[in-house]
């Protein structure tokens, strides 16, 4: 039965973790015949290249490099997941915050319109692909799939608990990225207990230390999100997958390459 979906938030490509990467690869070759579908939820990309937060900075402004950056995804995560998925596995694609800055990096130089898009230049959608929009969701059976740039609000900054904003945001259950520090929620209605609603953060997909945070700590863990659908179409069970030094475990068997000390 095909009840397993794989969501990944924050690959933050070419900032990937590649030993998180492959263990996921790993998990998909091995499970293809259980897996309904895939889901890159948001920040695929870095795109520290366009990034308006670099403006100013020449360090970031390699030459070539937006066109290196795209080539690189497809030849180190796109052409390679395409060919483990199941021909029939629905594959999603949420435009995140750090896609966002195609249209930012468009609206200083429209002459460029037309040709941010990594979605586009990749030509995903005719690979079959569909592109879920800023803000967006799509759904597994009862559970909200969205990027969760709309939990930190204007100027990027987000509460210690982003799950528990995700359940009084939507009114039901949410499964988001964006704050790369895994955790969860619980809200049951006082008036009819039947209505139970849950939210989580996934792990990230990319580094837990970019050069940008100057070495400084964070909370935040490697990994993706396993989602196994009931039956009935709506019930699930949400796993969120920590990957440590490239390798995890799942159903009692171990996935991924030790990465050597």
């Amino acid at each position: 039965m095909k009840n397993l979906h794989i969501v990944v938030h924050d690959l933050h490509y070419p900032l990937w973790d590649k030993p998180t990467v492959y263990a996921l690869f790993d998990f998909i070759r091995r499970n293809s015949k259980k897996i309904a579908g895939f889901g890159l939820a948001g920040d695929a990309w870095d795109n520290a290249c366009i990034a308006h937060h670099n403006d100013g900075k020449p360090l970031y402004h390699v030459q070539g490099g937006y066109k290196r950056d795209r080539l690189g995804f497809e030849r180190d995560i796109l052409t390679p997941l395409e060919e483990i998925l199941p021909k029939d596995a629905y594959k999603k694609f949420i435009c995140g915050n750090h896609e966002r800055f195609w249209d930012d990096f468009v609206e200083k130089h429209p002459q460029m319109d037309g040709l941010m898009s990594h979605f586009d230049g990749l030509k995903m959608a005719e690979r079959g692909w569909e592109y879920i929009p800023l803000g967006h969701a799509y759904k597994i059976g009862a559970l909200n799939v969205i990027h969760g740039e709309i939990l930190s609000g204007i100027g990027n900054q987000c509460g210690t608990m982003p799950s528990k904003k995700a359940v009084e945001l939507y009114g039901d259950n949410v499964l988001a990225g964006h704050t790369h520090s895994p955790q969860s929620f619980t809200k049951i209605s006082p008036v009819d207990r039947r209505k139970k609603f849950m939210a989580w953060i996934s792990p990230i997909c990319g580094s837990t230390n970019p050069v940008y945070l100057r070495n400084r700590p964070t909370s935040w863990l490697q990994g993706f999100t396993i989602v196994e659908l009931h039956p009935n179409g709506k019930s699930f069970n949400v796993y969120p997958v920590i990957v440590t030094d490239g390798r995890f475990s799942f159903a009692g068997e171990l996935y991924g390459v030790p990465v050597k000390s």
